[in-house]
């Protein structure tokens, strides 16, 4: 037996028999359940001590995955003709993905909370890669009695950015691609920690807010979440680094005004696209500092044909892209003739 060991992943395990693989999905939501499957080109070559889990047989034939997050794990195993039906199409913004769909080669299927089984159970898939919040069960559970597995996918759980990037490991194996695999996450990582590096001497880092308004809260990261673990990655001081959530913080806007007026830089500032737009609905920023130098930034601006927004598709695994362009945007002048893969200055 030789177990795979990860680098950052903390929700899932490999381990590798002759014969069959044993993959483990720990806490697949939050407090959620744990799950093992077992993966072989033949269930007759499992141990009968392990026939009672899940059995995916590999390599696999034809996927269903529910995320545009496991769209690009496909695409850059060479295995998107692999995919038979995606829910909430309009997502999507790979063009690869967008022509198999106008080809007929890709059905749509529901949206992600309510997946038409009908559908679904017609395109026979090998497996259906799922997401879960815990509540929506007896939707997956029907298709296991039907006899198509469910694997849950995990990486949205996942705090390091190379944590979520290191699950196209889970499609390499589903794909007896493993080496492929390995070698993207190895060419991932050695890009992210290379940028990393470059910190270790910043002293004047930028003050960095990122958020927005919905209604009348402001919704920003927590101190510990996922997005600014990135920033911190970047070089950048987040306002609420002292906070220790790990999900989002819910503010009132005098909160904000406390501390907005020490950004240097504004990311993501919910889903206005335009500086003019953002000043309409918030009069106060026009005195700040932040919005005088033109230092707000949005990646709702990058997207695909269909309109599904880029970032959302294929910055989880491509966790060293969001980092360069982070990096570019705190110290600028260390990057001149960059290209952004993801952000964009907002509109006037």
């Amino acid at each position: 037996m030789i177990d795979n060991q990860n680098d950052f992943a903390t929700h899932f395990t490999i381990k590798n028999f002759d014969n069959y693989k044993i993959l483990q999905v720990t806490e697949a939501w939050n407090n959620g359940n744990d799950y093992k499957y077992i993966l072989a080109k033949n269930k007759k070559q499992i141990p009968d001590s392990l026939q009672k889990y899940t059995f995916i047989k590999i390599p696999v034939q034809r996927i269903v995955v529910t995320s545009t997050t496991h769209l690009p794990a496909l695409e850059l195993l060479n295995e998107a003709d692999k995919l038979v039906g995606f829910p909430n199409t309009r997502y999507i913004s790979s063009k690869t993905f967008i022509n198999r769909l106008k080809s007929g080669k890709i059905q749509e299927i529901g949206n992600g909370a309510s997946l038409n089984t009908e559908k679904t159970l017609l395109l026979k898939p090998d497996v259906i890669v799922a997401f879960s919040s815990g509540k929506d069960q007896k939707r997956y559970e029907f298709f296991e009695k039907n006899n198509i597995p469910v694997l849950f996918n995990a990486d949205w759980m996942e705090k390091n950015p190379l944590g979520r990037s290191e699950w196209i490991k889970v499609f390499g194996v589903l794909f007896d691609k493993a080496k492929e695999a390995q070698k993207f996450y190895d060419e991932t990582k050695s890009n992210y920690l290379k940028i990393k590096g470059l910190i270790k001497q910043k002293t004047n880092k930028p003050l960095v807010f990122q958020g927005g308004i919905f209604g009348d809260k402001w919704f920003v990261p927590g101190g510990k979440s996922y997005a600014v673990q990135l920033i911190k990655d970047a070089g950048g001081e987040y306002l609420w680094n002292d906070n220790d959530s790990q999900g989002s913080i819910k503010l009132n806007f005098e909160n904000v005004l406390m501390k907005l007026p020490k950004a240097d830089i504004w990311l993501n500032p919910g889903s206005i696209i335009s500086r003019n737009t953002l000043a309409t609905a918030i009069p106060q920023i026009k005195d700040l500092k932040v919005y005088k130098n033109q230092k707000i930034y949005t990646y709702n601006l990058k997207k695909g044909s269909n309109g599904g927004i880029t970032y959302f598709e294929t910055s989880t695994i491509h966790p060293d892209w969001v980092l360069a362009d982070l990096y570019h945007i705190f110290y600028p002048d260390k990057t001149p003739n960059y290209h952004f893969y993801y952000y964009s200055v907002l509109l006037d």
